[in-house]
């Protein structure tokens, strides 16, 4: 179990064992070195939901509907019990259910990955992934930790969009949606990476071996 779990996290040996090939450098055995901001990042947008939430449960009844800008922004307080920004509510409990639950361990196996490769990006790229992890990490656990408590998420951001105001939304909703577009810098930098590491490997091979000394006599 723990080489499968070693694996999912991109790691390899340093060190090569009998008859195998080199595997990575030294660092990717440890994967998980320097994620401590993308922690802090997921837990201020945890807190920052649950605050919200807690807020909005004080202060407004259900149902409740409230124009922040004309024609634009409103807080419209609704009980969700259908997944993010009110999609499949029309599914029975337990297809949510397990939607949830799928989407949940696809989530977990991605973020793994990132974490296992991303810390061999350089400081500035290694900050995108820090961003793209902590958003996603926050956003679930925000709505996550809410339904374990009780079937439904406390929804209460609604923009309009021409004649109709969308399904309200929260900020862990909103983080999971922004997290999205940060994706595609971080596959940028992973196959540039590949790319380099491929030109290396082919400029490796095709140098003549060093000659070596003459053995004195």
């Amino acid at each position: 179990m723990q080489r499968v779990v070693y694996r999912m996290m991109g790691e390899r040996r340093a060190t090569p064992r009998d008859g195998a090939n080199r595997g990575r450098r030294a660092s990717d055995v440890e994967p998980m070195r320097g994620w401590r901001p993308a922690l802090w990042i997921a837990l201020g947008v945890a807190l920052a939901d649950w605050a919200v939430k807690f807020a909005i449960t004080r202060t407004m009844a259900q149902e409740e509907f409230r124009e922040v800008i004309p024609n634009a922004v409103a807080l419209w307080h609704v009980r969700n019990h259908a997944m993010i920004l009110g999609l499949w509510d029309n599914l029975p409990l337990g297809g949510r259910k397990v939607l949830a639950l799928v989407a949940s361990m696809l989530g977990v196996l991605v973020l793994m990955q990132i974490m296992g490769r991303a810390h061999r990006l350089s400081n500035t790229q290694r900050r995108w992934a820090w961003l793209f992890v902590g958003m996603i990490c926050g956003g679930m656990l925000g709505n996550l930790g809410e339904r374990v408590i009780h079937w439904g998420v406390t929804d209460y951001l609604s923009f309009r969009w021409g004649p109709y105001w969308l399904p309200p939304g929260n900020v862990a909703d909103i983080a999971l949606f922004l997290s999205i577009p940060l994706a595609l810098p971080i596959i940028g930098f992973e196959l540039m990476g590949r790319a380099r590491r491929g030109r290396t490997v082919k400029l490796t091979a095709a140098a003549p071996p060093l000659a070596t000394p003459a053995a004195a006599d």
